[in-house]
């Protein structure tokens, strides 16, 4: 699975996905800072990455391209959330739930539960 962090998202996330052996790229370091969702969006079809991010204007799936079937993590926390504990709650989704739920899928991380919700079948 390959991952996209979101610039929303603790600078410290994706270098504790690669340690986990995923391929994991930051906005930031890939030249999308500020740069529109659309380009994030385009980013992610390119290298068929999952996008982890808390911003709600990608939590729409009504709003995905066609072409987008890797899925996003959308992380709804307080926005008050320390950065160790949203790494963490990142984290065990993606090391204890099986790949097949998180392709195609938005999944929503929220305090108490994360909840996966298919959107796009994937072959």
């Amino acid at each position: 699975m390959n991952f996209l962090v979101d610039e929303n998202m603790p600078r410290t996330l994706a270098p504790q996905i690669a340690e986990l052996g995923f391929n994991v790229q930051d906005v930031r370091d890939i030249g999308l800072r500020a740069r529109p969702d659309s380009e994030v969006m385009d980013a992610a079809i390119t290298t068929d990455s999952i996008i982890i991010t808390r911003d709600r204007g990608f939590a729409s799936p009504k709003t995905w391209p066609t072409e987008f079937t890797a899925g996003m993590i959308f992380v709804d926390l307080p926005s008050n959330t320390p950065a160790k504990i949203v790494n963490a709650r990142v984290l065990e989704l993606i090391t204890k739930r099986l790949p097949v739920s998180l392709l195609g899928a938005i999944t929503r991380v929220e305090p108490n539960r994360a909840l996966s919700q298919i959107i796009r079948r994937r072959a």
